[in-house]
């Protein structure tokens, strides 16, 4: 009698500490999991980790020799934010051949080989079909004109040719490069200078609404 209960004993300690490891082997797994999925949770994309650092480091967008890519800055970066490091583009024009960084992007092969128009719209011809701030162009040539007006800005007027910016963010792959292309840009056709003769900001629509015209 006394063995069957001493049996009885034992069986039933095993069992509590059986289950005392199985809680603690799912506690633990448990956790890993809730950690590893908290961490996938707080990974955020490269463009929206710079675009905050440039926030909490209190830096105004953008600096001379910016690596990041200019998808990723047009995307993150609020509607206004995007100021070229190149204002002074009339003598950064007389230090560097901005012309071969125009061509290099491949914008020679729609606008000519010195932005003076080819089978799309001359560069130096003072319509602006968006608006010519850099903001405005920043976002135009990275992200094309279908996105920039998911962005919610609008169409200002057309030109004789009724064709859409295609996106040349993939190709110009810093945001360096792509604002001594708008220092170019700038050279050749300075706002103030050529009708309308004023800088024009981006218009706005609000965003999923249709833009007008």
């Amino acid at each position: 009698m006394e063995r069957v209960q001493r049996n009885s004993k034992l069986k039933i300690t095993a069992l509590a500490l059986t289950s005392l490891i199985l809680l603690a082997i799912g506690g633990t797994s448990w956790a890993l999991h809730a950690t590893e999925e908290t961490s996938v949770k707080s990974e955020k994309p490269e463009g929206e980790k710079v675009a905050e650092k440039k926030e909490s480091e209190g830096e105004t967008c953008c600096k001379a020799g910016d690596q990041t890519p200019p998808i990723d800055l047009a995307k993150n970066i609020p509607p206004g934010g995007l100021h070229s490091p190149y204002q002074d583009w009339a003598k950064l024009a007389k230090e560097e051949e901005l012309v071969e960084q125009f061509r290099v992007a491949g914008c020679n092969e729609c606008h000519g080989g010195g932005g003076g128009g080819g089978f799309r719209p001359a560069l130096s011809q003072g319509v602006w079909f968006w608006g010519n701030t850099d903001d405005v162009l920043f976002r135009l040539i990275s992200l094309g004109s279908a996105d920039l007006e998911k962005q919610g800005f609008t169409r200002i007027q057309w030109g004789t040719v009724h064709a859409g910016m295609p996106m040349m963010g993939h190709t110009i792959k810093t945001a360096d490069h792509l604002w001594k292309i708008i220092a170019f840009i700038r050279s050749i056709n300075p706002p103030g200078t050529i009708p309308p003769e004023k800088v024009i900001p981006g218009r706005m629509h609000a965003v999923g609404e249709t833009p007008p015209g």
